[in-house]
């Protein structure tokens, strides 16, 4: 637990070191840009498609055609999803990875679509071409075209990362299971790729060859540099390792990590980062939380026993080495604008909610801290809240309770913080709460663009 001594030096470094607003807002443009470039890419692509395709003459060129352009519309797509998940920080600053993790899983089913049109509409002209039945179609476009055949094995991989993602299936599946299924999406993307450039006919040679080329670099390169050799360097600079495991609760745990030189990582307070723990059960993949402290070189985050993972770190042994990537996440100081803040946690989304409090504490700025939980043993780092409360830097309202007694409507908001019209609201928790809180902060005036919040179903 850090002392209020190291609260306050924590308060001084994290508020001198937080880049303005006017800097987020340069981010913003910054990421907008970003993705309008890679969308008039993805024009290009198309263009290059429909001059490949036209015109038309007779049934199998114009099923043909529209196969080809199904194909790259759908390809570009996939593209631009790896774009969302590169954790490339011109993205991730701009809109934070929630957003882009939002976006992902509302595009990722047209891109299966309309690739798995592709194949059904180029079987289909092969069929009439030789004036055969639909299902002998298949045997006609793979004697003629074999490169097809791993292109059909990556979508096959592509649908199964698909199915496996609606949310009745993931439920009934374990989340490294999930993950691997998703890493191989990769493997499948390669094999489209190789049927593109070499069996296809739209990019099979000269200029539109190499322009499609150069995306699969570009994106892949994004992938590749920001999710596998930044997050290595990284780590191995600061060579984080676990200290000390506090129990807070029956079911929530506090871990302290240490590391060398976390000045430079440029952890703004609310950010999270994805840790991978050296110890069984916990080193195949990486985990979201939320950083909830900072004392020097050591680092805290604060976990709910909510599945295998988070329930075998509650005894991970000292010493156990940890990976990283991120800080990642826009829930942070830089966006905080208005007369006062709002800051409302539920459950262990209170982690990202005290490290904001350190951040904004120094600002002189009003704080309201609305901690809403099913028991009173749930209220985790409440003590640390107290003292903040005690020192006169915010104002605290715990709330523990059922959630119909406890409500986050706007008449028991009105109630608890009075106007909020010239407020910026942080909330997060699970996606009720922050619905709530989003859902009464619009009904009492605050604009769109102060309402941030951050999901913390793990």
């Amino acid at each position: 637990m850090t002392t209020g001594v190291e609260d306050d030096v924590l308060t001084s470094m994290t508020t001198t070191t937080d880049p303005s607003v006017r800097t987020w807002r340069r981010q913003r443009r910054a990421g907008v840009i970003a993705v309008t470039v890679a969308v008039l890419l993805g024009l290009v692509a198309l263009a290059l498609a429909l001059a490949e395709a036209l015109p038309v003459d007779g049934t199998v060129e114009l099923l043909a055609g529209i196969s080809s352009v199904a194909a790259v519309t759908g390809t570009s797509l996939v593209l631009f999803l790896l774009l969302l998940i590169s954790r490339w920080p011109v993205l991730e600053r701009a809109f934070g990875q929630d957003q882009l993790v939002g976006w992902h899983k509302r595009l990722a089913p047209w891109a299966v679509y309309l690739i798995a049109a592709h194949v059904l509409l180029i079987i289909t002209a092969s069929a009439v071409e030789a004036n055969r039945a639909w299902f002998a179609g298949i045997a006609v476009v793979i004697r003629t075209n074999p490169g097809i055949v791993p292109a059909l094995g990556g979508l096959i991989i592509m649908v199964t990362a698909g199915i496996t993602s609606w949310r009745r299936a993931r439920r009934r599946l374990r989340h490294e299971t999930w993950w691997t299924l998703h890493l191989l999406t990769y493997a499948g993307i390669v094999l489209a790729f190789f049927h593109q450039v070499v069996a296809g006919d739209t990019f099979d040679d000269g200029a539109a060859r190499a322009f499609w080329v150069a995306l699969y670099v570009l994106v892949l390169g994004l992938v590749l540099w920001n999710r596998v050799l930044v997050p290595v360097a990284r780590s191995r600079r600061h060579r984080l390792s676990v200290t000390e495991v506090v129990r807070e609760s029956e079911d929530v745990v506090s871990v302290w990590m240490t590391g060398r030189d976390l000045d430079r990582m440029r952890l703004l307070p609310g950010q999270f980062m994805n840790f991978r723990f050296r110890h069984r059960g916990l080193s195949y993949e990486a985990h979201p939380f939320s950083v909830s402290g900072r004392d020097g070189d050591r680092l805290r985050i604060t976990v709910k026993a909510l599945g295998d993972a988070s329930t075998t770190l509650m005894d991970v042994p000292a010493g156990t080495r940890v990976t990283f990537e991120g800080p990642y996440g826009v829930m942070t100081p830089p966006r905080a604008e208005g007369s006062r803040y709002v800051l409302v946690a539920g459950g262990v989304g209170i982690g990202p909610i005290v490290s904001l409090v350190r951040g904004l504490g120094a600002r002189g700025v009003p704080i309201d801290v609305i901690y809403r939980a099913s028991v009173p043993e749930d209220l985790v780092l409440a003590d640390e809240l107290r003292e903040y409360e005690a020192a006169g830097t915010i104002r605290l309202h715990l709330l523990p309770g059922p959630r119909a007694v406890q409500r986050m409507d706007a008449e028991h908001l009105t109630a608890l913080l009075g106007d909020l019209s010239d407020a910026t609201v942080f909330t997060c928790g699970p996606a009720a709460l922050n619905e709530a809180v989003e859902a009464s902060a619009r009904a009492l005036g605050v604009p769109g663009s102060r309402i941030h919040s951050e999901l913390f179903d793990l």
